[in-house]
């Protein structure tokens, strides 16, 4: 966090009447000149990320490329060495914080303070300001309850209806642990020296060449590079120069080994052409003040399941802390017996955001560009690749006013279930041979009793190297940072599963917000799944549609800017879809003038910092198609009432599926040709369940609107269809993991759409 300096004008006061003006004057202005000389110091020292006292120590821990921190205080504290230019006044008993930037808690009673103005009207308005925030915060108290709970429909004040239904009996297992050992640890990294020091005797090699993917076929008729192998004799120390090193040593049985290990390292020229941005539009706009920004994607997520105890049960524990963190203990340097200090951040949560679908792009598309993913390239479809031309993504207006940016995804580089990177981007984590190395067949596999591997490759989650390489980035003596992570272990189908990532998630936050005094978190998930255990409950339809999400600003902001508290406590209960977020993270680069955006905007979105969403506000309202509509009354279609429409509406749903491979595309019926493709036809084995929605809009031209789970008798694949009425097919998805089907697919097909056979599918 840059400290802003006191400008010339401050260096002057009015100078009091009567005698001894000029001792007055004088005293006064060599304490101004002390404190500017401070502050200079200070800004030298702390560069941008505010007290350097404040950082963590870093762990030394065996696998460099495990979650290399610990934590240094129990609470997350706001450092009064943050203050950055704010005028800090006494007022007798007063707990007060009075800042224009940076902020900084301050406690009279002990506090030693240098008066800046000696106005009681100016003192008056400052403590009425921090009276009217402190009753804002009790409101966040009570809606407590509405909001940090399991519940599928909880209590709001909004008009969107949702059901309150019980989760199904025995959803968690919650007596599983999380230990990643499909590999032993024979090599360690050492950030300090960059060195990678390998233990395993014999022969040994090494792979440095980047594992940034392409959306397209390189030369050598892969999409990433061919590794280029080093060859050496253990045990040995290599130094490591790119981002990305892949370490192998032969096991007892002499069979490969892989350790990996990933690292940050700035480009200079892309941080001198951002930074020259950067002042150009701090010249424009001197009111700027910059906020980091951290968007964490937890795919599958719902807001129910994120507050069971197989979800996130430790990130709830910390959200709540932080939602009522201004509630309770002292402002840090105070003097408080029980040591208990205010949070750095204060947390809000959502209870009734609505996905456009239970698709990752569909709703990531929309909050990242202000567009629906729609009007899409059919070649690019077919070729995993990303279909649509965005007039401008979110990160691309951040670079415009110089934001350094990055996004990360644990599994592949592909954004949003493609191929295709976040070219535009100023950095990119390397991403692990997750496929290619065959750990993805492993995922959450048994190594101990209640105990699984989780998304492991070889010797660390996924998730700890791309938290590490964020922090890395965010370290950066940047003023202004722009970042974002997917983490796609809710993705697979067990509940439990999501749970691998909570502590180490809980822990990043912290140190994360800890380091970045300035840096807002928004962490989110795109939409929710069925259960796994009970895949006709109405509930899992419900959660599929209701993804969890929490916005976490810097505590400071509350009072610099009381009006965005009041707005965002009110708008926890009201009706959010995720081009709202496109709009409300734009307005965060432009703070404090949250409605100074530009670029594209979806029509009919919402701004949650600046604007009070109503009561009534619906579906329709906000944009999204009356088939994603989760506000209403939905009903389970009993077996018993299943008849020649519902199967026939099945039937029409296969056939969809079937026919994106049985003939070419872009031709008239009567030109259409059989074409030999891997891909299998497919044929019903049984439906599952129906829902049906009868309570449309209006505006709409169906009745009833039925989403049917079938299962093929081809490789017992799962698939959901939306089918109106009118016997109109909304979509069609495959709910089973089909990224197996990789290895046998044809190109020429989506691979949603693509069921195969292959060797390998069948071990």
């Amino acid at each position: 966090m840059s400290i802003a300096r006191p400008s010339m004008s401050s260096m002057f006061v009015r100078r009091p009447r009567g005698t001894g003006f000029a001792l007055v004057f004088a005293i006064t202005l060599i304490g101004q000149i002390l404190l500017f000389l401070k502050l200079s110091t200070n800004y030298r020292d702390a560069g941008d990320r505010g007290n350097t006292d404040a950082i963590p120590q870093t762990e030394e821990r065996t696998g460099g490329d495990s979650l290399h921190w610990k934590w240094s205080s129990a609470s997350m504290n706001v450092n009064d060495n943050n203050n950055e230019g704010g005028q800090r006044l006494r007022s007798p008993k007063k707990l007060s914080w009075v800042n224009s930037y940076g902020g900084g808690w301050r406690n009279d009673k002990h506090a030693s303070v240098l008066k800046f103005n000696d106005s009681e009207t100016y003192l008056a308005k400052v403590n009425q300001k921090i009276i009217d925030v402190e009753a804002q915060f009790k409101r966040l108290k009570e809606l407590e309850t509405h909001l940090f709970t399991a519940a599928i429909g909880p209590q709001s004040d909004s008009q969107c209806f949702l059901p309150n239904l019980d989760e199904p009996v025995g959803l968690c297992q919650t007596d599983v642990k999380w230990k990643c050992n499909l590999a032993d640890t024979f090599s360690t990294y050492d950030r300090n020296t960059s060195i990678i020091h390998i233990n395993c005797p014999g022969p040994v090699r090494v792979n440095f060449v980047e594992r940034t993917e392409s959306d397209t076929r390189l030369p050598n008729g892969q999409f990433h590079q061919i590794p280029q192998w080093k060859y050496l004799d253990g045990p040995t120390s290599i130094s490591m120069k790119s981002t990305y090193a892949d370490v192998v040593c032969k096991d007892n049985r002499n069979m490969d080994m892989h350790n990996y290990h990933t690292q940050f390292i700035a480009d200079e020229n892309i941080n001198s052409e951002q930074l020259r941005k950067y002042r150009k539009t701090k010249r424009q706009g001197p009111a700027w003040k910059p906020l980091s920004v951290l968007v964490i994607t937890l795919d599958s997520l719902s807001r129910a399941h994120a507050h069971r105890k197989c979800g996130l049960p430790q990130t709830m524990k910390l959200l709540k802390e932080l939602y009522l963190g201004q509630l309770q203990g002292e402002p840090a340097g105070s003097r408080s017996p029980d040591g208990k200090m205010k949070a750095s951040h204060q947390a809000f949560l959502f209870n009734r955001v609505n996905a456009l679908s239970d698709s990752t792009i569909l709703n990531l598309t929309p909050m990242f560009s202000g567009e629906y993913y729609q009007d899409l390239n059919s070649d690019k479809v077919k070729k995993a690749i990303y279909a649509k031309e965005i007039k401008e993504w979110i990160w691309q207006y951040a670079s415009k006013r110089g934001y350094l940016t990055m996004y990360g995804i644990d599994n592949s580089s592909g954004m949003m279930g493609t191929r295709t990177p976040c070219k535009d981007c100023h950095y990119r984590p390397p991403t692990l041979p997750h496929v290619e190395h065959g750990w993805v067949k492993q995922e959450n596999r048994q190594v101990g009793p209640n105990t699984l591997a989780g998304l492991c490759d070889g010797n660390h989650m996924l998730h700890e190297y791309l938290f590490n390489y964020t922090r890395e980035f965010l370290q950066q003596k940047y003023p202004a940072k722009w970042a974002a992570l997917d983490l796609n272990a809710g993705h697979r189908a067990e509940e439990i599963s999501i749970n691998q990532v909570d502590h180490d998630l809980v822990q990043f936050i912290k140190i994360v917000t800890q380091e970045n005094p300035n840096l807002a978190v928004i962490l989110l998930g795109d939409h929710g799944k069925p259960y796994k255990s009970s895949p006709s409950h109405l509930g899992g339809y419900y959660e599929s549609y209701l993804p969890f999400l929490s916005l976490l600003l810097p505590a400071w902001v509350m009072y610099d800017s009381p009006t965005i508290l009041e707005t965002l406590i009110t708008n926890q209960q009201r009706y959010i879809v995720h081009a709202d977020l496109h709009r409300t993270m734009k307005s965060l680069l432009h703070y404090p003038r949250l409605d100074d955006i530009g670029g594209n905007l979806a029509p009919q979105s919402k701004n949650l910092l600046s604007q009070v969403i109503s009561r009534s506000r619906s579906c329709e309202e906000s944009g999204l198609p009356a088939w994603s509509c989760v506000c209403g009354t939905m009903r389970e279609v009993e077996s018993t009432e299943w008849g020649s429409k519902h199967f026939a509406m099945t039937e029409m749903a296969i056939t969809f599926i079937n026919n994106k491979h049985r003939h070419k595309q872009n031709k008239p019926p009567a030109q259409k040709e059989r074409v030999k493709s891997s891909c299998m036809d497919l044929r019903l084995h049984k439906i599952l369940h129906i829902f049906v929605n009868s309570n449309p809009s209006p505006n709409t031209e169906w009745d009833e609107l039925y989403q049917i789970t079938f299962q093929t008798i081809e490789k017992t694949t799962i698939w959901q269809a939306v089918i109106d009425n009118r016997h109109d097919i909304k979509r069609v998805k495959q709910l089973s993991l089909y990224q197996r089907f990789e290895v046998c697919r044809d190109e020429n097909v989506p691979l949603q759409y693509c069921v195969c056979d292959h060797p390998s599918l069948n071990v």
